[in-house]
């Protein structure tokens, strides 16, 4: 084996003792100067990969996603977007020509279980039915789905509204640890459930995705397809609202199987099918995004869909853990108003 002359052997020492006093000096740089670097700051450009998030300020009641919520932003190149330090959602928009297909997926990141809300049209259980912006807008939503028009189980906010039907095939319930599962309806231990906390529940149906895996019901290739919403869960924190427009000659919708296989290509570990057809509706910062089918009996110039019995939205929220309006939130989002 060579040797290095001993010369040599002393100027590589230095060398590496003067690097070693260095990188000592980088570090308490890098530690006194920790507030200032861009990525501590929710504006700025990072890639999943090369983020590493950490709260950003002390642990509230709550909170639900704090080691994992995204010091990045999400929505670089979205359609639509919206980034604060408790709520990140990026709307992208995709489109295949050839199969009719046009549909918007939401993907959804909140720190707080206070930003996942579910309300009632005109503000209450039972009374009736409100048109879709009105009702995001008066619930300060930021993101707003359609729910399940208040078939079968209801629970918002820890209230049961409604019992358990035998018509509608699976339930979808979102825990207090921000957790969530989608059972077969066959299967579904109600108290159990309300045991470990249940925040809301909604039945509907079917069930795409349960614990990571596909359903495994036969659904029929060329089954109808129709206008759509589901919604999927990842892990505390992180989920995935899908809208599919539908019952148009540029859309004609997904059959179940298609919204099986999609809901599992998204990596969900739970998914479900709620309330669609007109109802297939989703809104941004108050507004309609999609282009839900419209009514025959509607007037020419009337924007497609129905009015709503329920919504799943999502807010920021304030110290008393109620929704701010949507005028006064300072976030970052796309398009600006």
């Amino acid at each position: 084996m060579k040797r290095f002359p001993k010369a040599i052997c002393l100027i590589l020492i230095g060398c590496m003792l003067l690097a070693s006093a260095a990188c000592g000096d980088a570090q308490n740089d890098s530690v006194s100067n920790l507030s200032e670097s861009p990525a501590n700051d929710p504006s700025a450009e990072a890639t999943p990969e090369s983020a590493v998030p950490s709260p950003t300020r002390a642990p509230m009641e709550g909170d639900i996603c704090t080691d994992r919520f995204p010091n990045y932003d999400t929505g670089v190149d979205a359609d639509y977007s919206y980034q604060s330090d408790e709520l990140r959602i990026a709307i992208r928009r995709y489109e295949d020509p050839e199969i009719c297909s046009i549909y918007y997926v939401a993907d959804i990141w909140m720190r707080n279980i206070n930003c996942f809300r579910a309300g009632f049209g005109n503000g209450a259980f039972n009374h009736g039915n409100e048109d879709a912006e009105s009702f995001a807008t008066r619930e300060h939503a930021i993101l707003a789905i359609n729910g399940s028009y208040n078939k079968g189980l209801v629970i918002h906010d820890g209230i049961r509204r409604k019992n358990l039907d035998d018509n509608h095939s699976a339930v979808m319930v979102l825990f207090e640890d921000g957790s969530m599962e989608v059972f077969p309806r066959r299967n579904f231990d109600l108290a159990a459930a309300q045991e470990k906390g249940i925040v809301h529940a909604w039945q509907f149906g079917p069930l795409l995705v349960h614990d990571g895996k596909p359903s495994d019901a036969n659904y029929n290739t060329y089954a109808t397809r129709h206008s759509r919403i589901m919604f999927g869960y990842y892990e505390p924190g992180h989920y995935v609202a899908v809208a599919v427009d539908g019952r148009r000659k540029d859309a004609i919708g997904m059959n179940n199987l298609e919204m099986v296989e999609l809901m599992t290509e998204l990596g969900c570990q739970e998914a479900m099918n709620l309330d669609g057809g007109y109802s297939a509706i989703m809104t941004f910062m108050g507004k309609i995004i999609n282009d839900p089918p419209k009514p025959s009996s509607a007037d020419e110039d009337a924007k497609g869909g129905r009015e709503l019995m329920d919504m799943l939205l999502f807010a920021e929220y304030d110290a008393n853990g109620d929704a701010p309006a949507l005028d006064t939130i300072e976030a970052d989002r796309t398009p600006q108003d």
